[in-house]
């Protein structure tokens, strides 16, 4: 493992708001119900009822899934297989006929992006993020932190191959493994706040607050954005600050840009925390 991510540290050349205002309001329905709301500055409601129904997860393998061809299906599943195997020649010519045969279902294109970028062909990774994001605007699986760093890679903002890289902590099973890679990307990389959020949970207290706010200052793409913000409001809970909490998360679930993901995540949270 070690050799690993030396490879890949050398690779990337290692080694050398708006504010929003959030109320809870409880309305009495009877002498013996209540009902608890959370209110924005806008007027945007949400109850503790629904708050209670949420899981923290988006099921993004049924999402735009309604209408799609069994076929389309066959074919997807066979290039997810395909690519299993290493086979993205393959991979790539099943993805692509499941998109012609359901061209409105973002899992290929998604697929396609990323079998792409695993042979290292940044254009056309580029290209089939672009199109998922086009089909899938409120994010899917990690397209929008994928299209915002590669966008960011193309102007030479970012060092070409971070990504990839980026997505490679996923492969290290060792925690001491990664968390030397974590804290190498934010070395190297402090304007990648992917890289902080990460980093911000190798932390604890106001050391961990001061890594999510670095994050926050570093332009991140909507869904990391999303996360230090809600990584945030927990932390400030932990210090008893229920109020300043609940402002973030509501501002989170009530963003229009905010993606299916976090918002379910924020619902999730700001149960837990007003329980």
């Amino acid at each position: 493992m070690k050799n690993k991510i030396v490879g890949l540290l050398m690779t990337l050349g290692l080694l050398s708001s708006c504010k929003n205002e959030a109320k809870v309001e409880n309305k009495s329905e009877s002498d013996n119900n209540v009902k608890i709301e959370f209110t924005d500055s806008n007027g945007n409601k949400i109850s503790k009822e629904e708050l209670e129904n949420s899981t923290g997860t988006f099921n993004y393998e049924i999402y735009g899934i309604e209408g799609v061809s069994d076929l389309a299906k066959s074919l997807h599943n066979q290039a997810r297989q395909f690519g299993q195997t290493g086979d993205y020649k393959n991979a790539i010519e099943k993805l692509t006929q499941a998109n012609k045969e359901a061209p409105n279902w973002p899992y290929p294109l998604y697929d396609l992006a990323y079998t792409y970028l695993l042979q290292d062909d940044y254009e056309n990774a580029l290209k089939y993020y672009q199109l998922t994001d086009k089909i899938a605007p409120k994010g899917f699986y990690t397209s929008k932190k994928a299209l915002h760093t590669l966008e960011r890679e193309k102007t030479g903002d970012l060092q070409k191959g971070l990504y990839k890289s980026y997505l490679s902590l996923e492969w290290i099973d060792n925690q001491t493994d990664k968390s030397e890679m974590i804290k190498l990307l934010v070395e190297k990389f402090p304007s990648f706040a992917p890289a902080w959020k990460e980093y911000s949970s190798l932390l604890e207290g106001q050391e961990r607050l001061k890594a999510i706010e670095k994050g926050l200052e570093q332009n991140p793409d909507i869904e990391t954005k999303g996360m230090l913000l809600i990584n945030k409001a927990l932390a400030l809970n932990e210090y008893g600050e229920l109020e300043n909490a609940t402002k973030i998360l509501t501002s989170v679930i009530f963003d229009t840009n905010s993606t299916y993901g976090n918002i379910e995540m924020a619902k999730f949270a700001l149960n837990n925390i007003s329980q």
